[in-house]
């Protein structure tokens, strides 16, 4: 059933005269004519009863009516849901991070924001290491991800990296530590005999290779003393007395009893968040939320 055929029907039934019908769907008034006894052949019945003085809706005329009503407006709303996805307003976003991701100032804010100005999309979050987001990209079941750096990740020009953020990392200690004691910022050789609490190697994670990097430019090799797979277990596990840690600044939102943080010198004792996307066109979804996080990550670089 010809949807612009329906419509004609809903206008002559609202205007019962042809040439004020025709004036409204701004058309002739032969084509009008013409378009309703079609779809009157296709319903098989007499919707109109025409003489020279009148048009009066038939029997079948009422009953097709609100039917007819019903089916432009639906049809009007599924137009608007197609408009509104091209739009990015509508669908869904998958988006990895990493554990400290969500401790920082820019991905709460994000994904805050991103909340309330598209409510209708889905956004389906997911925690996970540096490895595992990037693997979930290659098998396409993350369209966004967030992993942590001292540099660029090394990935193929298939996708596209853009840099966020930037923070510093930050020594966790047992508050009675000497060094806690100690005022201003830390030396990384000052933790050369220290045992470390630390993310597990095959987690992946961008803050596990920057701390082995940071202690072998300080001429030594960090001692293990303890293993964590999630942030907050690490603070925990240094207010246990198991070791000393580096995390990033963010981290020091996570107030613990026995805890001290104390930030660390050296250009290298800093953290980028970059977000990783699949080169190419982006959906309007995808665009949509990557100038919200440029947007926000450009106001919290700019505040630090």
């Amino acid at each position: 059933m010809d949807l612009r055929r329906i419509r004609y029907f809903i206008v002559l039934s609202e205007e019962l005269h042809f040439g004020r019908a025709a004036q409204r769907l701004n058309i002739a008034q032969p084509p009008l004519s013409q378009q309703i006894r079609v779809l009157e052949d296709e319903l098989g019945a007499r919707l109109f009863e025409r003489t020279n003085r009148r048009v009066e809706l038939t029997a079948a005329g009422k009953a097709l009516l609100p039917e007819a009503r019903a089916l432009a407006a639906q049809a009007e709303r599924t137009g608007e849901v197609a408009r509104r996805a091209q739009r990015g307003e509508l669908g869904e976003l998958r988006v990895g991070f990493t554990g400290s991701a969500a401790f920082s100032a820019v991905i709460p804010k994000l994904i805050f924001e991103f909340r309330r100005r598209l409510p209708e999309i889905h956004l389906r979050l997911e925690e996970l290491s540096t490895q595992q987001q990037l693997t979930a990209m290659l098998e396409r079941r993350l369209e966004v991800a967030f992993v942590r750096g001292t540099a660029r990740p090394d990935l193929p020009s298939t996708w596209q990296v853009i840099r966020l953020f930037e923070d510093a990392l930050v020594a966790v200690l047992p508050a009675r530590h000497p060094l806690a004691l100690q005022g201003g910022a830390l030396s990384v050789d000052a933790f050369r005999n220290e045992g470390f609490v630390m993310y597990p190697r095959e987690r992946g994670t961008g803050v596990y290779d920057q701390v082995i990097a940071l202690c072998q430019q300080a001429g030594f090799a960090p001692r293990l003393a303890q293993e964590a797979r999630e942030s907050p277990t690490i603070v925990g596990l240094v207010a246990a007395g198991l070791g000393v840690a580096f995390v990033p600044a963010s981290l020091s939102s996570i107030k613990v009893d026995g805890v001290a943080y104390r930030p660390l010198r050296g250009k290298g004792a800093r953290s980028a968040m970059w977000m990783v996307l699949r080169a190419g066109e982006l959906s309007p979804q995808e665009a949509l939320f990557v100038r919200l996080a440029e947007e926000i990550g450009a106001e919290v670089s700019g505040g630090i």
